[in-house]
């Protein structure tokens, strides 16, 4: 569990670790030289449950390397980074581990998920419709021409054999910094998936998610690209299979910005917590004048082909005439959209 400043939630999150049915646990806190009452807590546990190792670093060593040193650290084949604020079903650890064992060619298994607020009431679904084992060039495959992982860092166990040299890349941008992971872990391994809700990411407004598509949108070509380059590295017999990665990477993103020039423009009328309502219509944010043109300027740089140059013409002329309406109902329906474009 890495941790920084959140000493109430993560005493509520590790009650819901210390209430694992599996057994036996290791639970490893990473506490990054939290300032609040978090080392105290710790402390006390320590000395209630031998379960329990805790960690204090002096310093702030950064998100990604406080993964890293958890990853490093863990013992045992198999491993969960557990964040600090998000809930968890007692049977969660031994359903994994039963599916790992079933499943000897899976490196990594993450169930569905709900998303939560402060108050632990549900305001959004994650299901995702992929096999129980998806092939790991596949799952690459998918999650890019996508944008969305079936594995949830903070719901997914982790095979340690197959981890092997993946690693988050520290100073990397946060948003995505874990698909890289993934993506190399899956070269070399299945991608598993169960298929029911056992855990729960909390979303709140100091969420290291609650960020605008526009902004976030620079992370993904980031990591993404990077991955690209260290993949054909690895693999150089893979140039047209990156050729056509780094295609859906640019494809991605000019939808990803149209929606969010969609969102800008959507009815303030709350939606109900199902499946197809996105991590951007729970946050209900504006975007301000200057991002909403940063956001027609990304959006602009990525076009490609006769389609996307009509789309933007016409969008312009939408905006331009204050015609409207059309893009708020695009927002409500973009998981149709995202199919209609092959986005899932």
């Amino acid at each position: 569990m890495p941790t920084r400043n959140r000493a109430a939630a993560l005493a509520q999150t590790l009650a819901d670790i210390r209430r694992q049915t599996y057994s036996p646990l290791d639970i490893l806190i990473s506490d990054n030289a939290s300032e609040d009452g978090t080392e105290a807590l710790c402390r006390e546990l320590l000395s209630t449950d031998p379960r329990i190792r805790y960690v204090r670093h002096p310093r702030n060593i950064g998100l990604h390397r406080n993964h890293n040193f958890c990853l490093d650290e863990a013992r045992g084949p198999y491993l969960c980074i557990v964040h600090d604020h998000d809930r968890r079903d007692p049977g969660i650890v031994g359903e994994y581990v039963t599916f790992l064992e079933e499943h000897s060619g899976v490196g990594v298994v993450c169930s569905d998920w709900d998303l939560i607020d402060d108050a632990d009431r549900r305001i959004g679904v994650r299901q995702h419709r992929v096999a129980d084992v998806t092939a790991g060039l596949d799952y690459i495959g998918q999650t890019i021409r996508s944008g969305r992982s079936s594995i949830g860092i903070p719901g997914a166990m982790i095979r340690k054999s197959a981890l092997s040299g993946a690693r988050f890349v520290e100073g990397a941008p946060i948003g995505f910094g874990d698909f890289p992971v993934w993506f190399t872990l899956a070269e070399k391994s299945d991608v598993g998936h169960i298929g029911r809700r056992l855990w729960s990411w909390r979303q709140n407004s100091e969420s290291h998610s609650a960020r605008t598509i526009e902004s976030i949108a620079r992370d993904y070509e980031f990591n993404l690209e990077q991955y690209c380059r260290d993949h054909l590295d690895r693999w150089p017999e893979h140039r047209d299979l990156v050729a056509v990665w780094r295609a859906n990477i640019r494809r991605y993103l000019f939808w990803a910005l149209a929606y969010e020039v969609t969102l800008h423009f959507r009815s303030s009328a709350p939606r109900s917590a199902d499946a197809s309502r996105s991590l951007f219509e729970i946050m209900d944010y504006r975007l301000t004048p200057q991002q909403f043109e940063y956001a027609m300027g990304q959006l602009k740089s990525y076009r490609k082909g006769p389609t996307e140059h009509l789309f933007v013409a016409v969008l312009e002329t939408i905006i331009r005439l204050r015609l409207t309406a059309p893009l708020g109902w695009a927002a409500r329906h973009q998981a149709g959209l995202r199919k209609l474009l092959n986005l899932e």
